[in-house]
């Protein structure tokens, strides 16, 4: 039966001071080889102990530098077992070193229990890894948005007569709203009430955007990118014919920093399944689609995610008359800053973490 840390650790002790070298040559010389073996290796097995207790009695408290020591600590300590196993008949060294070797695999290997809040820290971290890993889509996601959205601005710029071909006829009433420069007064029930359509509408975008580019090879996220940007510029155009586009930019920038977003991080998952099924490489279609599926669905996820944000901000605050101009640009500009900052750094020290975790038991042993 294995001894408590507090019983091996004296012997770790007792095998370097209370050993004498006695008998033949050939023993002396193995007994003093295996006093500077422990000697040499008991403070790393001490600090490997340390992050071991660590890790057990609080789920999740390593830090990546830790881990990256405990993992270090882990395949040494494993190779030191095997060493004293065939090179040693020091019971308590060997005893000490299993225990030792035995409590870091089950640190390392038993189903994590992760409190709600380390659950949600979690997920925020896989959507900015995710965002991150799958930038290029984003990018070319972004790069459609805005493009339709010159396009629409100049089209109109250009060619008058085209306004019937860009502003459907159940859009005209909004843009004749836009054009006049100011809004009614909402009260806290109406801002509610806004809120509450715009939480159920605006999600639902996100996500018919997003999936619909696994059924058309990409091709209804496209279009939907562009629907929303060529609208978007339309109405541009049409204010700014009438000395208004400052007041469109200020009043959509509010909530225009995450809804947009949540867009633009929809369009980026649909031409990521589109992507897949059009350029499987040596995989099945199938096999393209399921390897991607995480992604898209965690840019689906989020893309939700900042419609819902972007909910109560348009409700109660965007569209405000009493809301000055000046502020709803500070405020879209401070969202900018945050939500860069978000896409940029949360869970990057983790990112080179991830493969790291899912290695096999034998892998993490070698030498």
């Amino acid at each position: 039966m294995l001894r408590s840390r507090d019983e091996l650790w004296p012997d770790i002790f007792l095998c370097r001071l209370l050993r004498k070298p006695r008998g033949t040559g050939a023993t002396m010389a193995k007994a003093m080889n295996e006093k500077s073996f422990v000697e040499k290796r008991e403070p790393e097995w001490r600090r490997l102990d340390e992050l071991v207790n660590k890790a057990t009695f609080r789920t999740g408290a390593l830090s990546p530098a830790e881990f990256r020591e405990f993992l270090a600590c882990y395949r040494r300590a494993s190779r030191d077992l095997a060493v004293a196993r065939t090179q040693s008949d020091n019971a308590g060294l060997i005893d000490f070193l299993n225990d030792l070797v035995g409590r870091s695999y089950g640190t390392l290997y038993r189903a994590p229990v992760n409190s709600l809040g380390r659950s949600i820290l979690t997920a925020i971290e896989t959507i900015a890894q995710t965002f991150r890993r799958r930038i290029l889509f984003v990018a070319a996601s972004a790069t459609i948005f805005i493009a339709s959205i010159l396009f629409g601005f100049i089209a109109l710029s250009s060619l008058p007569q085209t306004r019937e071909f860009f502003v459907p006829d159940a859009a005209k009433e909004s843009f004749e709203s836009w054009k006049k420069g100011e809004f009614e007064e909402r009260d806290g029930s109406a801002g509610a009430l806004m809120t509450g359509f715009y939480a159920m509408n605006n999600p639902k975008a996100a996500v018919v955007t997003g999936s619909l580019g696994a059924g058309t090879f990409g091709l209804a996220s496209i279009f939907l990118i562009y629907n929303n940007g060529v609208m978007l510029g339309a109405l541009a155009h049409e204010t700014n014919s009438v000395g208004h586009l400052d007041f469109l930019l200020s009043s959509i920038s509010p909530h225009g920093v995450p809804e947009l977003s949540g867009l633009v991080v929809s369009g980026a998952a649909g031409l990521l399944l589109g992507w897949s099924l059009l350029f499987p490489g040596r995989q099945s279609r199938a096999s393209s689609i399921r390897s991607v599926g995480k992604d898209a669905i965690v840019l689906l996820g989020a893309s939700v995610l900042l419609m819902f944000i972007a909910a109560p901000i348009e409700g109660f605050f965007s569209f405000d008359p009493r809301a000055p101009g000046a502020l709803k640009v500070t405020v879209a500009l401070i969202e900018v800053i945050a939500w860069g900052a978000f896409w940029t750094f949360v869970g990057r020290e983790r990112d080179s973490l991830k493969p790291t975790t899912r290695v096999h038991a034998a892998t993490v042993a070698e030498a």
